[in-house]
């Protein structure tokens, strides 16, 4: 069973929450949230009864989580793979998956230095 964390909990978070907190997907499970806006992770939390974080790392830190869905705005991508590759977990990334070329290298090679492996989702590709 892989244990899934959403960081951001925004409109895109409704619909990997639904999958992932509802069993929809074999062998992947919701097990904590994560967003700055307490009452959007909190939402979340309460209807999938799941512990809620406002800080990234402190999540990271205190759950045990497999892959890490990164739904934040486009703009945060890099940013937050970047310093969550840290942990070593895997990571599916919302589109776009960075702003610039510059960005999206470092998201690579940080998580090929970090043993994470990095997904990008493109569902209507």
């Amino acid at each position: 069973m892989l244990k899934f964390a959403l960081v951001g909990c925004g409109r895109i978070a409704k619909r990997h929450s639904e999958l992932l907190g509802s069993s929809q997907i074999e062998n992947a499970k919701l097990v904590a949230v994560c967003d700055p806006v307490k009452h959007k992770a909190k939402a979340i939390s309460e209807k999938f009864d799941i512990p809620y974080h406002t800080d990234m790392n402190e999540m990271m830190e205190k759950e045990a989580i497999d892959v890490v869905s990164i739904l934040t705005e486009s703009g945060y991508h890099a940013k937050h793979v970047i310093n969550l590759a840290q942990y070593g977990k895997h990571m599916v990334v919302e589109k776009p998956m960075a702003l610039t070329l510059d960005d999206a290298d470092k998201m690579i090679s940080t998580c090929d230095k970090n043993g994470c492996k990095l997904f990008i989702v493109k569902q209507n590709r």
